[in-house]
């Protein structure tokens, strides 16, 4: 299957494209600029894949939690493309395909998994997960918390007794940031952030694929947090 994800939750926007088995990406580190970007990146990774919009067959993408902005302008155009393509849509969290880059970069067969994404002013986007290989050799995502916009110190507190007495990955872009307090929860701390590689390898490995599956229409964004305007509106 030929697929191409896109992913403008951050900073950085990418775009990869599977076609025959090779993945090929592309990326920009300017979220000013992903407006702008994007449909060009989209169309140098088609062509680097010698592949047109016209070919593919599934299309993919992160639905946030992040930049308010950034995850519009993605869904935005994965949207308007299946839209005009009539194709479905893999649409999978950060937080959860942290979970299940996690996973496969420990090559553990069970593991808990506290994803953590920079919310910057010391907050953080986080939930839990517990990600497990099943007999079929497919991962599987189960939720434990949903995603929540804290201060670091209060998500700490809010996550310690469902964590309690398991054996704990933290993974994430700020695990790095935060690590003199995350030290005290898990021995195994993974500062990343999933690229959209994974994204199209999540696709191809987990078990409860349907559960991230969209049209157009019943696509829908993961913001965990009001946006700026909303936040003032409140505030006034």
């Amino acid at each position: 299957m030929k697929m191409l994800g896109i992913d403008t939750t951050t900073r950085s926007a990418s775009c990869s494209v599977l076609n025959e088995d090779k993945y090929y990406t592309k990326a920009i580190s300017n979220e000013i600029t992903h407006s702008e970007k994007l449909l060009p990146i989209i169309h140098e990774t088609l062509e680097e894949s010698n592949l047109k919009i016209k070919d593919i067959e599934l299309l993919l993408a992160i639905n946030g939690p992040g930049s308010f902005t950034g995850i519009r302008i993605g869904l935005a155009t994965v949207k308007a493309l299946a839209q005009v393509r009539d194709l479905d849509i893999y649409s999978i969290s950060s937080i959860d395909l942290i979970s299940y880059a996690a996973l496969k970069q420990t090559a553990q067969k069970e593991a808990y998994v506290l994803s953590l994404i920079d919310a910057k002013n010391k907050r953080v986007y986080y939930g839990i997960n517990k990600v497990y290989v099943n007999s079929d050799n497919k991962v599987v995502i189960e939720k434990v918390m949903d995603v929540s916009n804290d201060i670091l110190t209060d998500a700490l507190a809010n996550i310690s007794e469902l964590v309690k007495d398991k054996e704990l990955i933290i993974a994430g872009d700020c695990v790095e940031l935060f690590k003199e307090q995350l030290e005290a929860y898990s021995s195994t701390l993974l500062n990343f952030y999933p690229t959209t590689n994974d994204l199209i390898d999540s696709y191809l490995n987990i078990s409860n694929v349907n559960d991230y599956m969209y049209n157009a229409y019943s696509l829908d964004a993961l913001y965990a947090r009001p946006s700026q305007a909303e936040r003032m509106a409140t505030n006034g």
